[in-house]
C-alpha cells in the first residue's frame, strides 16, 4: 500500500507521518526528495522547495495562459521555467519509483495527483484551525505570530496554485482524498492511529 499525505502548512504532517511510519512498518519519503532532485538538477534543495512553495506572479500566470492559447507568442523558457519543468519530471519519477516499491508514506509533492486513481493508494489531507497552525509554526521555527500567519498564507496559496496550474486539481477538495483529518482535534498520535486503521482496512480489502 501507498499513503500520500497532503496538508495545510502547520498542520503537523511531518510529525504525523513520523508517528505513522513505525505503526505500519512503512518507509517514509519526505525530506530526501528535495535533496535527491537538487542533486540530479545541480541546484540546491532550497531552490527545489521554492518551486512548489512560491506562488506564481500575476504576470507569470497571464503569460502562461496566453502561451497555451497562442503558441506563437511563446518565448524561450526562463531558468525558473526550466527548473519548474525539471522539478515536475523528477518528482513524478521519484514518486512513481517509491510507489512501485510499496509500503511507503509520501508526504506532499502532489503525490495523490501524480499517482492518480491507483487502488493501492490511501490519500490523506491534514488540516487544522489557523490559530493551532500558527502556534505550531511559532514553536517549530521560533518566530512570532505575525510572521507565522504570513508564512502560512504564502505557502498554502503557493500549494493551491501549484496544484491547479500543474494538475488541474483543487487543493484540499474532498473529492481528491480518501480521508480529511483535523490534526488539532485528533492530536498527532491520534491522527496517526486513525490513518493506520484505515490503511490496514484498505490493505485487507486489496
Amino acid at each position: 500500500m501507498v499513503v500520500t499525505i497532503s496538508r495545510e502548512y502547520g498542520a503537523a504532517a511531518r510529525a504525523v507521518s513520523r508517528a505513522l511510519a513505525p505503526k505500519l512498518g512503512y518507509r517514509l519519503v519526505d525530506d530526501e526528495l528535495p535533496h535527491a532532485i537538487a542533486l540530479r538538477l545541480g541546484t540546491s534543495p532550497d531552490v527545489v522547495e521554492s518551486v512548489e512553495n512560491r506562488p506564481q506572479g500575476f504576470g507569470e500566470r497571464v503569460l502562461a495562459r496566453l502561451t497555451a492559447a497562442l503558441p506563437e507568442l511563446s518565448q524561450p523558457a526562463s531558468s525558473s521555467d526550466d527548473i519548474s519543468a525539471a522539478y515536475r519530471r523528477e518528482i513524478e519519477r521519484l514518486v512513481h519509483e517509491a510507489a512501485r516499491e510499496g509500503d511507503v508514506i509520501i508526504v506532499g509533492r502532489l503525490a495523490n495527483a501524480i499517482l492518480g486513481a491507483r487502488p493501492d493508494v490511501v490519500r490523506v489531507f491534514l488540516h487544522a484551525p489557523l490559530a493551532w497552525r500558527i502556534a505550531q509554526v511559532c514553536a517549530s521555527l521560533d518566530v512570532d505570530e505575525s510572521y507565522a500567519r504570513l508564512e502560512i498564507a504564502r505557502i498554502d496559496e503557493a500549494r493551491r496554485a501549484y496544484a491547479q496550474e500543474q494538475y488541474r486539481l483543487t487543493w484540499g477538495d474532498v473529492r481528491h482524498y480518501d480521508m480529511i483529518l483535523d490534526t488539532a482535534r485528533c492530536g498527532v498520535a491520534g491522527t496517526a492511529d486513525v490513518i493506520a486503521t484505515a490503511v490496514r482496512a484498505a490493505s485487507a480489502r486489496a
